[in-house]
C-alpha cells in the first residue's frame, strides 16, 4: 500500500456535493476519485496509441495550442469534431499539416469520451512541457 500524505484542497460546493453524495466520505472521495481518473487516462491514452499519423498529431496539437478546454467540452467528441473543422476552415491549418480533415474526423467520432479526454490532457501536457519536441510528440 501507497504511503499517503495529508494535504489541503480546496473544492467547490458541486465538487463537494458529489464526493460526499457518492463515496463513504470526502477523503475516501477525493482519492477513489483521483485513483479513476489515473487509470481512465492510462488505459484511454493507450487506446488511442496509433490512431492517429504524425501529421494528425502536429495538427491537434497546434490547432488546440491555447484551448480553453471547459468541461463541458472535454469529453465531447461532437464538440473535438467541430474544433477541427473549425480551425481548417478559418486557419488552413489542416492543409498547412497535410492532413485530411475528413479522414481525421471520422477518426475523432469512433474515439469514445474517455479517448477524447485523454487526447486533450496529452496534447496539454505537451504544451506545457519546456523542452518538447513536437516530431516526436507526433510518433505516438
Amino acid at each position: 500500500m501507497a504511503t499517503r500524505k495529508g494535504t489541503t484542497a480546496y473544492l467547490t460546493d458541486e465538487q463537494k456535493r458529489y464526493l460526499t453524495g457518492n463515496y463513504k466520505n470526502l477523503n475516501t472521495g477525493v482519492v477513489e476519485t483521483i485513483d479513476t481518473l489515473i487509470a481512465n487516462r492510462r488505459y484511454s491514452l493507450n487506446e488511442i496509441k496509433g490512431i492517429f499519423t504524425p501529421a494528425e498529431w502536429s495538427f491537434l496539437a497546434d490547432s488546440l495550442n491555447g484551448t480553453m478546454t471547459t468541461d463541458s467540452f472535454r469529453c465531447n467528441v461532437g464538440a473535438l469534431v467541430h474544433h477541427c473543422i473549425d480551425a481548417e476552415q478559418l486557419d488552413g491549418t489542416a492543409r498547412k499539416w497535410e492532413v485530411d480533415i475528413e479522414r481525421l474526423t471520422t477518426k475523432i467520432e469512433k474515439l469514445t469520451a474517455a479517448q477524447v479526454e485523454a487526447l486533450y490532457f496529452r496534447v496539454e501536457q505537451f504544451w506545457e512541457e519546456e523542452g518538447r519536441n513536437l516530431e516526436e510528440f507526433a510518433k505516438y
